[in-house]
């Protein structure tokens, strides 16, 4: 039995290996290059055994971690609440990215990238399926075939989920299609979430209950994934008892006590769940149902040389290390501490300051997501000057120095989003981290529960659920009567701020023009009502010639 490490490193392996198989996939296929191979995978053998089917799927998960770490204009922190209620963009809060809706058109550079992705996992997910009924292919085991293939429905779910939440409805697609069609219509919203809740609903008999490897897909994930589509689509008690198999689980419970790989070093729960090496279930973490597998300078892992690796501290830090001392010369150097930060993701008040409750003192309360372990705040004292050629070198920051300067350089830094003295082999120069990350845990399930039961009608256990999650935080519970759908998007801020896709959650309750207005200063007074969707990609409607691809109200 390999240890972690060495299976860790296989799994990333296998995907590098998967994406070179997958890419063959889409050779040419001149006279010349029919030939029948017998020691490498082409179109024409790659599926006709189970190791063709394992690379497919190794290219599924491959191609949602791809959210996070690609470089080709995916920019992922759009998704995870750029232009929203969450922040501005550093840069250029005029036109920067989402920051002027009154630009976002058809030809939207975002929407086209996103549109694009999507469909190329619901196409290679539909050849898995489709291929996988060849009756000559001989299986490794009995349950293969259907494990391989419950895998590939929870994908295409996964892509149509991000595809209603940001378009609307979309052209719904079942079946591997091998020639050019310029005729799928849209189908309503509706249509689509019952597409994911049927795909889900078909998949989890054949998922396993536990990983076999490091990131697979489990029921879990599945479940949790039904419970969002039932509560988009307000089948309220459905998603309360989608949500409850997960919490009920005997595997999966809220992490209360420190572990992993830093649990004695000063810190919290909290803390840790954000460290390298304590993401995936083998370290000790109950809480976990999916998270990407992300490894430095290992093929397919997210290589420093390619510019891969998160880009949270690159887009979420803020950029400290321009900040001026006092007498106008460089404060900071940049450190093993902080990273290389450039601030893209500028906070919002809201997040920064508004969610977290401060008395008249200035003071925070007990909540553990907001200690010093966890956000480091200039206001608080949270930073030292490290510039040894300062004369202000070993002391505190000025918080008036500061508050001169860029907001993008002294924001709160959430330190989920950097691997603080654990830059590896001391690379701090690229603004990225290499450390597996959270698709789903196991504190937005009970979110999740809380928003079903509030649309019930039943704050009570609405309350408790939340509850659950402000006691491991150290919070004081909130009452029932206090409970509506703000409050819940304010918990889950405070839990899952830069984890959550909060463009997605706010598009899924129509609340993005609203919430963007209301708390987003730059991008707010751009934004209109009909923002709650994005465009559809003007290319996809020119090609569609056989039937007219609406576009949504509001573009051109």
């Amino acid at each position: 039995m390999k240890n972690f490490n060495e299976m860790k490193n296989y799994i990333i392996n296998k995907i590098f290996v998967g994406m070179v198989a997958l890419s063959i996939l889409t050779a040419c296929s001149d006279e010349f290059l029919e030939e029948v191979p017998q020691d490498f995978l082409t179109s024409s053998n790659a599926f006709l055994e189970p190791v063709g089917f394992e690379f497919a799927v190794t290219n599924l998960h491959k191609e949602v971690r791809d959210i996070w770490t690609a470089s080709d204009g995916t920019n992922p922190h759009v998704l995870l609440g750029l232009g929203s209620d969450f922040a501005g963009f550093g840069e250029n809060f005029v036109n920067g990215a989402r920051m002027n809706y009154t630009a976002l058109t058809s030809t939207d550079g975002l929407s086209n990238n996103y549109w694009s992705r999507m469909y190329g996992i619901i196409k290679n997910a539909n050849v898995i399926l489709n291929r996988s009924e060849n009756p000559d292919i001989v299986w490794d085991y009995d349950t293969q075939k259907a494990e391989l293939r419950a895998e590939a429905m929870f994908f295409r779910a996964y892509a149509y989920r991000v595809l209603v939440q940001l378009f609307g409805g979309v052209p719904i697609i079942e079946t591997e299609i091998q020639s050019i069609v310029n005729n799928i219509p849209r189908s309503s919203k509706s249509d689509v979430y019952q597409q994911i809740i049927d795909d889900l609903n078909a998949a989890i008999p054949d998922l396993r209950d536990e990983e076999i490897m490091a990131g697979r897909i489990t029921k879990a994930a599945a479940y949790h994934l039904l419970t969002e589509a039932y509560v988009a689509t307000e089948q309220w008690q459905d998603a309360i008892d989608a949500a409850t198999v997960v919490i009920d689980d005997p595997n999966y419970a809220l992490m209360t006590t420190r572990f992993g790989s830093r649990a004695t070093e000063t810190g919290d729960v909290y803390w840790d769940l954000f460290r390298i090496g304590n993401q995936n279930r083998s370290s000790g973490n109950t809480e976990t149902i999916w998270a990407v597998q992300i490894e430095y300078e290992t093929p397919g892992g997210g290589l420093e040389t390619g510019a891969r690796g998160l880009t949270m501290e690159r887009a979420w830090g803020s950029r400290y290390h321009s900040l001026k001392d006092p007498d106008g010369a460089n404060g900071f150097e940049l450190s093993d501490q902080y990273g290389r930060p450039v601030g893209w993701c500028t906070l919002t008040d809201y997040v920064a300051y508004d969610i977290w409750d401060i008395d008249q003192d200035g003071n925070y309360d007990t909540d553990m997501r907001n200690s010093t372990n966890n956000i480091h705040r200039f206001e608080r004292g949270d930073f030292i000057y490290n510039n040894p050629s300062s004369a202000y070198f070993g002391q505190v920051v000025d918080v008036a120095t500061v508050q001169s300067q860029a907001p993008r350089y002294w924001f709160p830094y959430f330190m989920k989003n950097t691997t603080p003295f654990r830059h590896p082999d001391g690379v701090i120069n690229t603004g990225r981290i290499w450390r597996d990350n959270y698709v789903m845990r196991l504190a937005e399930t009970y979110l999740l529960r809380a928003e079903a039961y509030l649309g019930a009608n039943d704050p009570d256990n609405a309350a408790a659920d939340i509850n659950v999650v402000r006691s491991r935080a150290g919070a004081d519970p909130v009452l029932p009567g206090d409970v509506d759908i703000n409050y819940i998007l304010d918990e889950r801020a405070r839990e899952l701020t830069m984890e959550e896709f909060r463009t997605l959650t706010l598009q899924r309750l129509g609340l993005q023009y609203e919430r963007t207005r209301d708390l987003n200063p730059w991008a707010g007074p751009t934004i209109s009502e009909h923002n709650n969707l994005w465009p559809i990609p003007q290319g996809e409607i020119d090609l569609s010639t056989g039937v007219l691809l609406e576009q949504n109200n509001g573009y051109n």
